[in-house]
């Protein structure tokens, strides 16, 4: 069985605590491949003592078991970018500060190894979204997103209006920053920095957040995830932000985009003690109290 290893930023004093995960599958009988991204703060030198091949972006990779994502949440939605063409699971393994989404550490590893020489793994779909724009679409590539796709204004002149249709009926123009379009996954991220609410992972829906809208009546809301969102931005500025993620793109004010849930998913490999409830206790410091 194939197992990879991907991050975007380990310092060279973490090379050993890969090494210690590493060493944890090949015992096991795993073969080991390391991202090219992983590599290169190493670069010339090799802190490695194992044996392992190398995978860069667009390589295929769909005979991996598993990819392992080393770092936040920003890692692994760019691991995610190697993941979803190939239907590759992904899981977390967590080297950030708040990450929601990296739900396991480096100790873990022995039952994830385990879980799949055993084949009892288990593996949880997360939805993703997907844009369509009437002019060019910077996106095309790799056209998901796991957590949001949001709409914003480029600077910090004046506010924008975004025009929103829901299944071709007009909902609302929305005058503000921006708008968020969220899926449950990503209800714990940038909507839920803007006020919006904590949607259980596995609900069938999609929350449209405003970005300090102009308008104190309008409130985050809650849509059912087969519908057709479609977007009209208007504004003095010439360029608007479209944000999938992570990944930020400039384009003309004069496109409309059309968002809705992707045919395509994302899978994660679910660990047992790593449930939803706990992380938002441990994450959000539910039941906290500096007096107990």
């Amino acid at each position: 069985m194939k197992i990879g290893f991907h991050a975007l930023s380990l310092h060279k004093i973490q090379s050993h605590v890969i090494t210690e995960m590493v060493q944890k599958f090949l015992d096991q009988g795993f073969e080991v491949f390391i991202s090219a991204s992983l590599l290169k703060p190493f670069e010339k030198s090799n802190p490695f003592h194992f044996q392992y091949s190398v995978f860069s972006l667009h390589d295929d990779i769909s005979s991996f078991s598993l990819l392992l994502s080393l770092g936040g949440d920003g890692t692994v939605l760019d691991t995610l970018l190697y993941a979803v063409p190939f239907g590759v699971p992904v899981i977390g393994v967590n080297f950030g500060r708040l990450g929601f989404l990296p739900n396991i550490i480096s100790s873990d590893l022995n039952i994830v190894a385990e879980s799949l020489r055993l084949r009892t793994a288990t593996f949880i779909k997360r939805a993703l979204l997907e844009i369509q724009l009437s002019e060019e679409n910077p996106f095309s590539v790799f056209n998901f997103a796991l957590n949001e796709i949001s709409i914003t204004k480029k600077d910090t002149a004046s506010m924008i209006t975004i025009q929103t249709f829901v299944d071709g009926e007009f909902l609302n123009d929305y005058w503000g920053d921006g708008l968020i379009i969220s899926t449950p996954t990503g209800s714990t991220g940038y909507s839920l920095s803007c006020g919006g609410p904590i949607v259980w992972p596995q609900s069938k829906a999609l929350v449209l957040t405003p970005v300090s809208p102009h308008n104190l009546s309008m409130r985050p809301i809650v849509l059912p995830d087969n519908v057709v969102i479609d977007l009209i931005t208007k504004g003095r500025q010439q360029k608007i932000m479209i944000s999938m993620d992570s990944r930020s793109k400039p384009v003309t004010i004069t496109q409309t985009s059309r968002i809705q849930t992707s045919a395509n998913d994302a899978a994660f490999l679910e660990v047992p003690g790593s449930s939803f409830p706990k992380i938002l206790r441990e994450k959000l410091f539910w039941g906290k109290d500096i007096r107990n």
